[in-house]
């Protein structure tokens, strides 16, 4: 029998529908209070998933939860993005096992219901914020978010929508036992893991910036590459490679046997 006439529920997939308008200046898009509208009534009734812009050409793209394209097609009847002349309209079967990992397809609960909605940041106690911000810019090459002179605060992130570092220098004005326990925390390990294509050239990278490299890239028995390294205060890092990612060229792969 094939799959899909098989009876019973059927399986939660996503669907991308992309547009394509080309000129952001053009007097025939919808308005944004148009589609906040659209968008609304697909929250309410448990089918966005995602919403943002497209760039070079200039379009817009969205994530829908459906069961088949002839529902997200239903879905989308109502889309103020449908009826505008000339522009490429196209809708594509999104599969989160290959592609999607960590969307949840879940159905959200009510607004106000006290969920979790996003990972803001995690802080890092450091010795010296000036210092540390140069390092954690120029070698891990994070951006920095935001900057507050006044108080000393900084946020650095990998990019827009992504989770940030703090870096937080302790000082005595706190009084204790807040100083002494934050200073205790120079040095350890962070439990902080990310995400690289190449374990080996940010070994070489770290290296070179100064950073403490515990020893080459070990394999996980998940399958995947794994590198500890600290930052000049000793703060501790994990940094992981899929066993899907490219390697880098030249190195043998490495897995633990199961």
């Amino acid at each position: 029998m094939d799959e899909r006439s098989r009876p019973g529920p059927k399986p939660k997939r996503l669907f991308a529908r992309a547009v394509r308008y080309g000129d952001a200046d053009r007097t025939d898009l919808p308005s944004a209070r148009a589609v906040h509208a659209f968008l609304r009534d697909l929250e309410r009734v448990g089918r966005l998933i995602a919403h943002g812009p497209l760039a070079d050409p200039a379009g817009d793209l969205l994530l829908v939860r459906a069961e088949s394209a002839a529902e997200a097609t239903r879905v989308l009847r109502s889309d103020p993005f449908r009826d505008v002349a000339g522009i490429a309209y196209g809708l594509l079967d999104w599969r989160p096992d290959t592609v999607g990992a960590g969307v949840n397809l879940d159905l959200p609960p009510q607004r106000g219901a006290g969920r979790l909605t996003l990972l803001q940041r995690v802080a890092v106690v450091v010795r010296d914020r000036r210092r540390a911000l140069a390092w954690y810019r120029e070698t891990l090459g994070l951006e920095l978010r935001v900057e507050e002179p006044e108080t000393g605060y900084v946020e650095l992130a990998l990019g827009k929508g992504t989770a940030a570092l703090t870096l937080v220098e302790p000082t005595p004005a706190w009084g204790e036992p807040y100083y002494s326990e934050a200073l205790a925390r120079v040095g350890g390990s962070t439990g902080i893991a990310f995400q690289t294509d190449s374990v080996y050239a940010l070994a070489e990278r770290l290296r070179a910036g100064g950073a403490g490299v515990s020893g080459p890239p070990h394999p996980e028995p998940w399958g995947g590459l794994a590198l500890r390294f600290k930052d000049p205060d000793g703060n501790e890092f994990l940094a992981v490679q899929s066993d899907t990612a490219p390697r880098a060229r030249g190195r043998p792969s490495r897995t633990i046997p199961p």
